[in-house]
């Protein structure tokens, strides 16, 4: 039986929020851990890094036989590795829709670029089922993402019978003390004006920056391999993708 996927794009209006790093260990948690399958759709030009990443962690994986024993016993299990296609931003939505037509996938997402000025990304925004903003406690990163997320939000009220159903901000880069204010007055806000903001957040943690590697042994950041079970713990990442799924109405 043919599964129809969720269509998810990922978006924000300032860099230094993780988005593509969030994407990716997201990603890789939900396909090889959760059972869930998922394709992504690269079409942040101006990065590319899910693409180049996928790129590092294949080198990497041909030159360490340890890497190379995971790939392979995961292969075993049944688990496939996910798609990342590089399309420009007009192109994603119908590159998304391909990957739906084979029925394999139970999430598509879509990562965009940083700007609603760029061709292409309002149309994919509102031609997606959700999409997930990561955001800081940061007043320049919330200026922005403030602005943007009630833009699609107001757009949403007027306009009816578009794809999109909902918008969800997620704040990553949560530090214990020194950005708690900014965070308590911003939730105020985003809550008195109705844009919803998921109840997992990201704590500022170094994992998330970590790769394979030849020199060290544990890794996070990976598009091959999901992140290791035992770093799991206080990343905040099991709890986003177990939310997620329950919107997504995947769980």
């Amino acid at each position: 039986m043919k599964k129809k996927p969720v269509f998810v794009a990922v978006s924000n209006q300032k860099g230094g929020v993780g988005k593509s790093t969030m994407l990716v260990a997201l990603a890789s948690l939900l396909n090889y851990t959760m059972d869930k399958s998922v394709a992504i759709v690269d079409c942040d030009a101006t990065q590319r890094s899910l693409y180049n990443l996928r790129e590092r962690d294949k080198e990497m994986v041909e030159k360490n036989k340890r890497y190379m024993t995971l790939l392979e016993e995961q292969r075993l299990r049944g688990c496939k590795i996910y798609p990342i296609k590089r399309v420009r931003p007009e192109d994603a939505r119908a590159a998304a829709g391909e990957f739906a037509k084979t029925g394999e996938y139970d999430i598509i997402f879509i990562d965009l670029p940083g700007s609603m000025d760029v061709p292409g990304v309002l149309q994919t925004i509102f031609n997606v089922d959700y999409v997930l903003t990561p955001i800081a406690a940061d007043n320049f990163v919330m200026d922005s993402s403030f602005s943007f997320a009630s833009s699609v939000v107001r757009f949403l009220a007027e306009k009816k019978g578009i794809p999109l159903k909902d918008i969800y901000m997620f704040w990553t880069k949560v530090k214990r003390r020194s950005n708690v204010e900014v965070l308590k007055n911003y939730s105020e806000l985003m809550e008195k004006t109705g844009l919803k903001v998921l109840k997992s957040s990201i704590p500022e943690l170094c994992r998330y920056e970590k790769e394979l590697s030849m020199s060290s042994r544990t890794y996070f950041r990976c598009s091959l391999l999901p992140p290791p079970a035992g770093q799991l713990k206080g990343s905040g990442l099991q709890e986003l993708a177990n939310e997620l799924l329950e919107i997504l109405k995947l769980k």
